[in-house]
């Protein structure tokens, strides 16, 4: 009973899984790398590009991703082709758009954030911008089939490449300069796009309808997730922001290592995330409320059974995990680290809640809440760091995300009673149902041979 229950989650999880974890590794693995080679203030600045792109990334994927996968979910085969070609008309509109604003805005916003090399490698990652229009594509169209194996060899090539990149520029000449770090970034962007191409071939129309009926469809449906997750990744960088432009980017290397740490709590959920979506918009098109509750609170569970752990650990030796990932120079931050790892609890519950929120209609109750969280967040942000510093920061982000976890589960329990209690019941039993899957599908066919 337990391999039928986990089935859907192993088989779709292993390769999402895999991705982010990829993805995470090489992320460590370059922290490794670029915090013995570069000087503090132009880590500071590489992590402000690494937001800023994540942030851009998060506004083309907010207006179109889950628009895409709800509709393809939801309609006939026949109107697939105008689906995909809607997405893919506003996915070049909007990149076009984006690129637009940062010749315009980047150099002041440099200014203001007192971090003036910022503008140059913005400027250079242009390119990469327009690479990422077919890269999405591909990535939104198996995502909606709910095919995760190219989305994986995809990342794993842009990631690969790009970290591939960094590691020869260091052995052949000793130093790795902002310049080249966004040239490799591009490469592996272009690699990415390639692979993805080919695992998505399979999936896409050759003959794709320009439709205004679905190019308005998707954009009223886009429209608040994309308000949404803009207020979800201001509040989630709000802390970088504010510590470049009221203290220095040395700062914010300080304090971005320690969110890259604290991140490896971050990549169960991510992966659930991309699993459940589909499968409670599903639920809901069947009116089955009471699965998709089943759903939220058994992903939530399994994010925690393996975050709580990982926590722990965290949380008790900060110092010995700083100074092994991002060297002496860093260890100052360990305080840091042990309270990013805190509020980083809070994150399972608010993005799920954010997924099953958009997954069953209801994607502007999603954007009220975080948008006021999100304003909330900046003056709670600022008063804590004007006033005790990076640590400052840190706690006021924390007293950010406990009201929206207030927040969110009050509307969750209104609106599918939703229980903690089964929450936690579900955590305690993950370690059980994950034993008994391991034997049946590895010790018992082991065993037979």
């Amino acid at each position: 009973m337990s391999d039928q229950k986990y089935t859907y989650w192993l088989k779709s999880g292993i390769f999402s899984g895999m991705q982010k974890v990829a993805v995470l590794l090489f992320g460590i693995g370059s922290v490794l790398i670029l915090t013995r080679t570069l000087s503090k203030p132009d880590m500071g600045v590489w992590n402000l590009f690494l937001a800023y792109t994540g942030l851009i990334e998060i506004v083309r994927q907010s207006l179109i991703k889950n628009a895409v996968i709800k509709y393809i979910n939801s309609t006939q085969p026949t109107l697939h082709a105008a689906i995909q070609g809607a997405a893919l008309t506003m996915n070049i509109m909007i990149t076009v758009v984006i690129g637009l604003l940062i010749a315009c805005f980047i150099a002041p916003l440099s200014r203001v954030l007192q971090a003036p090399a910022l503008s140059d490698v913005m400027y250079l990652f242009l390119p990469g911008l327009l690479m990422l229009i077919p890269f999405s594509h591909f990535e939104w169209i198996q995502n909606a089939n709910a095919d995760f194996r190219g989305v994986f060899w995809a990342y794993l090539t842009r990631q690969g490449i790009s970290f591939c990149c960094i590691v020869a520029d260091l052995l052949l000449t000793g130093h790795v300069s902002l310049t080249a770090l966004i040239l490799y970034f591009n490469i592996g962007l272009f690699a990415g796009m390639v692979v993805s191409g080919f695992f998505a071939a399979r999936f896409l129309h050759r003959t794709m309808q320009y439709d205004r009926f679905w190019i308005r469809r998707l954009w009223h449906y886009g429209k608040f997730v994309f308000g949404t997750n803009i207020s979800s990744s201001l509040f989630r960088n709000t802390d970088q922001f504010i510590i470049s432009s009221c203290i220095s980017t040395s700062a914010v290397a300080l304090y971005s290592v320690c969110l890259r740490i604290s991140n490896l709590i971050d990549v169960p959920s991510q992966v659930l995330g991309d699993i459940l979506f589909p499968k409670s918009a599903r639920m809901m098109e069947s009116g089955n409320m009471e699965k998709v509750r089943f759903y939220y609170e058994k992903a939530v569970g399994s994010i925690l059974a393996i975050a709580v752990p990982v926590s722990i650990v965290i949380f008790t030796f900060p110092k010995l995990i700083i100074g092994i990932i991002a060297g002496a120079g860093y260890t100052e931050a360990s305080v840091l680290l042990q309270i990013t790892v805190l509020y980083g609890l809070f994150l399972p519950f608010i993005k799920q809640f954010g997924t099953i929120m958009d997954s069953i209609g209801q994607p502007r109750t999603n954007f009220i809440v975080m948008t006021i969280t999100a304003v909330l967040n900046i003056g709670i942000c600022l008063f804590f760091t004007t006033r005790f510093g990076v640590q400052g920061t840190a706690y006021g982000m924390m007293v950010s995300y406990g009201i929206c976890f207030i927040i969110t589960q009050t509307i969750l329990y209104r609106k599918l009673q939703v229980s903690i209690g089964r929450v936690c019941r579900y955590m305690l039993l993950f370690y059980p149902d994950m034993l008994s899957v391991f034997q049946e599908r590895f010790l018992l066919k082991w065993k037979t041979r």
